[in-house]
């Protein structure tokens, strides 16, 4: 078979070397130079002169040619050489593309365009893009099937498929845990999933939008409101933090649970949690306020709380004393709310924060506490500050810290999808030192509860940084509230 290539740039180059032997091949090109250096790649026939020149195409043997590709930088001299080639009779007739604007010229001539920079733009963007695939052309390049990963954080996460609705694309399937499914309209999108949408390539930049945008949630797939306990002076910086992450975070508003001042024998310490009461509410504003009067334990009742309502964090006051009796404490209130579903915050009255810390790690441990801090860094309109924690370099691999490394450029690129900047650090010494200075320097440093109970022997890592940091800390359950 015979095909004649107009064109001895690189993308002939790389046609040759794809090109089976059956093949019979004629380039043809102004440049002599160019001819003999594309000689070298396999056998062909060269012809020099122009393309676009009808002649010239004889002499390359365009009458007995099975098909012509037009293969040149200029889409004038590639629709000529096109034209010619239609008007001999050629069945195979391809082109270059080189300025996709051109696109509708080829179709009105009949003839198959391939645009080199829009495929390498494509393949480009699928690994510049973290939650896109990939996505292919057809029907003309009028259409485009792209498949997009649905991350944790994204805005169509738990809508059903109906109310994902366009008139210029579908949703085409869905693979989930390795199983392929065709959607309906009630099929609603889950983290994890992959999914395929057909549509117009001129809304793909719609399309990605759609389903790759990042929404904030925390605590709300924990719970909507923030609780805490008010029964003594000591507890109002607590309550105020509290106060500040209701309006740094989706939070709906704030439940109060405080001692029950009816009827109460003694009188003073009825008029104490009354003006407690009154002074906190003055220094608050724009927060939903909901006050509980209990009786008994607070710490009792904040767990009938969670059990009862829809509470998604707790803020706790940081225990104080001795490191030792600190952090026994720590753990017991690790121990205590492990696993109640909602997020502790360790307090230290450390708000207004500077910035969200976060652990730069690809672990389960590591991208659940990264989610909420990008999420808590958003509604606060603050920078996240990634921190890496690696061995030294006499004790470590230096594998180690190029894991490192990626999971600080995936953590900014996972901040970048809701607008938040992030700076990463790579640090290398005692972890626990390391994650508690990035808790001071913040403000805050939000880690992920221990997958296991901690115990007092072997505290984990969680406890010895909410001990160890002078701010506060906030740790958050690896899944959602059931």
């Amino acid at each position: 078979m015979n095909v004649i290539v107009v064109g001895a740039g690189g993308t002939t180059r790389a046609l040759l070397r794809r090109l089976s032997a059956r093949w019979e091949v004629v380039i043809v090109d102004n440049d002599p130079d160019r001819l003999a250096q594309i000689g070298t790649d396999r056998e062909i026939t060269p012809v020099v002169g122009d393309g676009s020149s009808r002649l010239v195409l004889e002499r390359a043997g365009i009458e007995g040619a099975d098909a012509v590709v037009a293969a040149t930088d200029d889409d004038d001299v590639n629709l000529e050489v096109c034209r010619a080639a239609r008007g001999a009779g050629i069945e195979r007739v391809l082109a270059v593309l080189n300025r996709p604007d051109r696109s509708s010229d080829y179709r009105d001539a009949a003839v198959v365009s391939v645009s080199p920079s829009e495929r390498a733009a494509r393949l480009l963007e699928a690994h510049l893009e973290p939650r896109r695939v990939s996505s292919a052309p057809f029907a003309d390049g009028l259409a485009e099937a792209v498949e997009l990963r649905i991350a944790p954080d994204a805005s169509v996460r738990g809508t059903a498929l109906r109310d994902t609705h366009s008139d210029t694309w579908i949703v085409a399937a869905i693979l989930r845990d390795g199983n392929l499914i065709i959607p309906h309209g009630d099929t609603r999108f889950e983290a994890g999933d992959r999914v395929t949408v057909v549509g117009h390539a001129r809304d793909l930049s719609t399309i990605i939008r759609t389903f790759t945008a990042g929404e904030s949630r925390f605590p709300t797939s924990f719970g909507q409101r923030i609780a805490v306990a008010l029964g003594s002076v000591t507890d109002v910086t607590t309550a105020l933090e509290a106060a500040y992450l209701v309006q740094a975070s989706q939070a709906a508003g704030l439940t109060v649970v405080h001692p029950d001042t009816s009827g109460a024998a003694d009188a003073e310490r009825s008029e104490e949690i009354d003006t407690l009461l009154a002074t906190f509410e003055d220094e608050i504003s724009g927060v939903d306020l909901q006050t509980r009067p209990v009786t008994g334990s607070l710490t009792d009742a904040l767990e009938q709380l969670i059990a009862e309502e829809s509470i998604g964090l707790v803020c706790i006051p940081a225990p104080s004393g001795n490191p030792v009796s600190e952090r026994i404490a720590v753990v017991s209130l690790i121990r205590q709310y492990h696993d109640l579903g909602v997020a502790l915050l360790v307090s230290r009255a450390s708000h207004p924060y500077a910035s969200i810390a976060v652990p730069a790690r690809r672990t389960t441990a590591g991208e659940t506490a990264a989610r909420s801090g990008i999420d808590i860094a958003h509604d606060a309109d603050l920078p996240v500050l990634g921190v890496a924690a690696v061995s030294p370099t006499f004790v470590g691999r230096e594998e180690e810290a190029v894991d490192a490394r990626r999971a600080a450029t995936w953590l900014r690129e996972e901040a970048a999808v809701q607008g938040v900047r992030a700076e990463r650090r790579v640090l290398r010494g005692n972890p626990v030192r390391i994650l508690a200075e990035a808790a001071d320097e913040s403000g805050i440093l939000v880690l992920a509860m221990p997958e296991s109970l901690p115990t007092y022997l072997r505290p984990g890592l969680a406890a010895y940084v909410a001990r160890a940091a002078t701010s506060s800390v906030l740790l958050v359950p690896r899944q959602p509230r059931s």
